[in-house]
């Protein structure tokens, strides 16, 4: 008896902390909706074009580095304020031959490739922006992703604010015909969502690396990307707002729309958010003196909530088997559905909620997703048992964080991708 009453403590207690994440980010994103609205009514104003230094780091990327430059070279940007530079760090494949003939065929001036040793994607990175990017901003794009045709004129206009200092894209998941690419598609599309809310409260820390945009000064002014974890993007981005984020913001730009393939099985998928939550962890590792810090230059909210949030969020996921077990089996030996009915009712509608707000795709598209909410409930224990292998696997290491951040291995974690995944840009 006693047992039950701490698991029913901590399924209200969780639920009631959810409720108000929940709550919080519904209205950060109908603030950000608005901010949104109210930017475009003063943004008649013809805006200055400044040059733009594109990015792609390569590692054995012959199926899909050409769609990527392909998409970069078609953008509705000024081609003589765009440079494109490919990095290829040591392919032992086609990627390196593959881009010096497409750049012979198209004749393109503004494509420069570069050859390396392989060294890993952040020394990629930093080789490009200290040796031979020359644009005012850095976009930095995955060799397997690419970019809608409006994304650097839509990137542009947040920079015109000289507060900020880096712009995270909507990345969306190209399209192919399997129920785990479905899957994941519907988790980007609601995730993303989050980012808006996270814009309206200036409380963002992720800034992911495909289709992010920066202001070069910035990158070199906090010393490069770091060699030292797995998620070199996450590193980078908290390294900027440690400058303090109220003059150094980071944002989500709704309309920057970029591309990239789903993970093509379960064990793929495992293996990716092992590294985006052993690299979270290696972040905040380093980052100790963010959280709860009450300095003038951060927002409490970030300092006192977000970061905060997000080790709660991992603790209270580690005790979602028990939990989740323990609901069932009181609906089921009691009979008494209501408990699952209200849990079922609120996510699913929160689903909803966050596809209808999805201004970048058509109503059509958004009604018709919007419907499948109810079955994305139950779907999303997948992405659950895949979140959960990936949290236990991180924990299991949780006492080589230290050595893990002086090994300054950044090496390639490749994820297995089709290569065959198309979309009209």
């Amino acid at each position: 008896m006693r047992n039950a009453n701490i698991l029913d403590f901590m399924i209200v207690f969780f639920g009631v902390v959810n409720l108000f994440r929940v709550a919080l980010l519904l209205v950060g994103s109908d603030i950000y909706s608005l901010q949104k609205h109210l930017s475009r009514k003063k943004s008649k104003i013809k805006i200055h074009k400044p040059t733009i230094s594109v990015i792609i780091p390569a590692f054995n990327e012959e199926k899909t580095v050409l769609r990527s430059i392909h998409s970069v070279v078609n953008n509705h940007y000024p081609q003589d304020k765009l440079e494109i530079i490919i990095i290829d760090d040591g392919s032992s494949d086609d990627t390196f031959r593959k881009v010096q003939a497409y750049q012979r065929q198209h004749n393109i001036r503004n494509l420069k490739i570069v050859s390396q040793t392989n060294s890993g994607k952040a020394h990629a990175l930093n080789n490009a922006i200290k040796n031979h990017a020359s644009g005012d901003l850095v976009m930095c794009l995955d060799a397997d992703s690419l970019i809608a045709p409006n994304a650097l004129n839509n990137s542009i206009e947040y920079f015109q604010d000289p507060t900020v200092q880096a712009l995270s894209a909507n990345v969306k998941i190209l399209p192919e015909k399997s129920f785990l690419n479905f899957i994941q598609r519907y988790e980007y599309l609601v995730c993303y969502q989050m980012k808006r809310a996270h814009n309206a409260f200036n409380i963002e820390y992720i800034i992911g690396g495909i289709g992010s945009m920066f202001r070069k000064s910035i990158i070199k002014q906090v010393g490069y990307y770091d060699t030292d974890t797995v998620t070199e993007d996450i590193d980078l981005t908290m390294k900027i707002i440690r400058q303090g984020n109220k003059s150094n913001k980071v944002l989500y730009g709704s309309d920057v729309i970029a591309y990239t393939e789903s993970c093509l099985s379960i064990g793929a998928l495992i293996r990716q958010r092992f590294r985006w939550k052993w690299g979270r962890m290696q972040t905040f590792y380093k980052n100790p003196r963010m959280f709860f810090n009450s300095q003038s230059r951060y927002t409490k909210m970030l300092t006192f909530l977000q970061l905060p949030f997000a080790v709660f969020g991992d603790f209270a996921f580690f005790f979602e088997p028990i939990l989740v077990t323990y609901i069932f089996f009181i609906t089921i030996f009691y009979r008494d559905w209501r408990t699952l009915l209200s849990a079922w009712i609120v996510v699913s509608s929160y689903l909803a909620l966050n596809v209808l707000a999805e201004e970048t795709i058509s109503i059509r598209q958004r009604l018709k997703l919007s419907l499948f909410a109810p079955l994305m409930y139950f779907t999303f224990y997948l992405l659950s048992f895949v979140e959960y292998i990936a949290l236990i696997k991180s924990l299991s290491r949780i006492f080589t964080l230290p050595s893990s951040v002086k090994s300054k291995v950044c090496n390639w974690q490749h994820v297995e991708r089709s290569g065959q995944a198309r979309i009209a840009v």
